[in-house]
């Protein structure tokens, strides 16, 4: 039966391929992904007259296949919507508790008793409920495509499958999905398929997402589980729901900034940047603009220990706590050294290689289309693979949630614990200016707010923006599960473009702590798009492996 279903499925991939020599829909648009495939897979949904949630769904699914370390059909997710109208809605999708789930004194950071249950799917189906356009199977082609007849890995994913051997060898649905018959790990450049997880693709194409929470999908989902320890029972599939997500928006100069509160981190972006519009931004040199920026972004990560829910969103987008905590910010005005330009331009390349490193985790990514229906969706497993185990007949790793990895809060059954995820959508008078987000665990807030900050108060443009060197506060989680951030010590990113020596130096000889940071990727990584004057754009974070679709204009009958 699922052979069949995956040939019908084939069969209709190359039906949809050939409906793309038709003449160009009305709705055209713009996407901007975490990997070329992806972006590919957007473009191909454009062609047939999808709109921009058409894309992000087939986006979001293809990702889960070619960037399966970072997220995936056993992952989270939150969205961000911005109707043609103006009106905006978001949507949890994060991983809920099971109802059973036990806490104990020592839990693991990953195995089945991490695992939690999966929110993406159900979340691409209510956005495709709410405002898809074509059939569901369509939008899931690129991705089925890309599991059976495999793809060549990227160094970033590459290097990630690497580093994860062990872990992929430990469990047999990891090692059946991402090992070859010698136990190794695919090397870059080389092709990664995934018949298993093509099969369970299939089955979603012909019955549905309904079929990953109540039909055979569930039931090896919640047999597997509860067979090697963990939690989740048919109850706990069959009852999940998306729920609204924490919609916020707060002022920030002449724009308007939208984003999601927690378990979303938007809420760290906006105490962040309303503690930034308390002062003159655009007149500080750039070394005096990294200290406040780390230090507004300390003091905002700080406050989740005593803020971890969120409850009064209105406390979130007024200044009263940001002039509370004003007086915590140190901020020396520092000159920029003249000869930073020169030292930069003398600088090696780095030595450091940057795919040795871990950088991060997660997938963001964003389209619009010329209606202005604009989507910003971050989606994760949390840490590389998740929980580091998959269903040997299903072919997806599922999220880690519970035990070690999400310890700063409580683990109550049926809760869905906070995470730092942040879909941004940047409006000025009623119209978007910006959609953006990021990837990196607790760095993504840090790089929205020093992108939107480079892009409103220092004028520079998107990619510019997305280019320049970031900063991030140091903090640790101790022995308690608390979060400790000194608002005097950070992070630079060093790299060979990054800040220099005579920066670090002028920052320590104020009396900061710096922590030199010589490696790629590790400051998250953005993917964005921007809207001006009716043309739509897009940028992927140079750190990384992503990439958008050319600009486009968009027409007087697109709308």
């Amino acid at each position: 039966m699922i052979r069949l279903i995956l040939a019908t499925a084939l069969i209709t991939l190359s039906i949809n391929t050939a409906a793309q020599t038709s003449p160009p829909p009305v709705n055209r648009g713009m996407a901007s992904t975490a990997h070329p495939l992806a972006t590919e897979a957007a473009e191909a949904i454009f062609k047939l007259g999808g709109n921009s949630i058409d894309a992000a769904i087939a986006v979001s699914l293809t990702l889960a296949v070619v960037e399966p370390s970072m997220s995936g059909l056993g992952g989270r997710a939150q969205a961000l919507v911005r109707h043609p109208d103006g009106s905006l809605q978001g949507y949890n999708g994060m991983t809920e508790i099971p109802q059973s789930f036990v806490l104990q004194k020592k839990m693991p950071s990953s195995g089945y008793t991490t695992v939690a249950t999966p929110g993406l799917i159900a979340l691409l189906q209510v956005l495709h409920e709410n405002h898809g356009s074509l059939p569901f199977e369509n939008l899931i082609q690129p991705a089925i495509q890309h599991a059976w007849q495999g793809f060549a890995l990227l160094p970033g994913e590459a290097s990630r499958h690497q580093r994860s051997v062990k872990n992929l060898r430990r469990n047999p649905g990891m090692a059946r999905a991402y090992l070859n018959n010698r136990k190794k790990a695919v090397i870059a450049g080389g092709v990664l398929k995934q018949p298993t997880l093509a099969r369970t693709l299939a089955r979603l194409s012909k019955y549905g997402p309904n079929d990953f929470y109540q039909g055979e999908i569930a039931r090896e989902i919640s047999a597997d589980v509860i067979k090697n320890g963990g939690f989740i029972t048919l109850a706990d599939l069959k009852g999940y729901a998306v729920l609204p997500g924490r919609y916020i928006h707060f002022p920030y100069r002449d724009y308007e900034i939208h984003t999601l509160a927690a378990p979303a981190g938007g809420g760290l972006v906006a105490k962040a940047m309303m503690l930034i519009a308390q002062f003159e931004v655009s007149s500080l040199s750039e070394r005096s603009w990294a200290l406040l920026m780390a230090q507004a972004l300390a003091l905002s990560i700080e406050s989740m220990t005593d803020d971890y829910y969120e409850t009064d969103l209105n406390g979130l987008t007024e200044p009263t706590w940001a002039k509370q905590n004003l007086s915590r910010i140190r901020l020396p005005m520092l000159i920029d050294s003249i000869t930073d330009s020169a030292e930069k331009a003398s600088l090696q390349e780095s030595s450091t290689d940057w795919l040795a490193s871990d950088s991060g985790h997660t997938s963001h990514f964003v389209t619009a289309d010329c209606s202005g229906l604009t989507l910003s969706m971050t989606q994760t497993l949390g840490p590389l693979f998740g929980a580091k185990v998959a269903t040997p007949s299903l072919g997806f790793p599922y999220a880690a949630t519970m035990g070690g990895y999400l310890r700063t809060g409580r683990q109550d059954p049926g809760s869905r614990p906070r995470t730092a995820i942040a879909p941004v959508i940047v409006t000025r008078n009623g119209h978007v200016v910006l959609a953006l987000g990021a990837a990196g665990g607790i760095k993504i807030p840090s790089a929205i707010v020093q992108v939107l900050s480079r892009y409103i108060d220092q004028g520079r443009n998107l990619e510019d923006a997305l280019a320049l060197p970031r900063v991030h506060p140091a903090s640790t989680i101790d022995k308690h599960n608390k979060r400790q951030v000194p608002v005097q010590h950070f992070q630079a990113e060093t790299t060979s473009d990054g800040w220099t020596s005579a920066d670090v130096a002028s920052w320590r000889s104020a009396g900061f702590k710096v922590t030199e940071i010589d490696s790629k990727a590790s400051f998250a990584r953005i993917h964005a798009l921007q809207s001006q004057a009716d043309a739509l754009t897009g940028a992927a974070d140079p750190d990384w492996e992503g990439s958008s679709l050319p600009g486009l204009t968009c027409r007087a009958d697109d709308a």
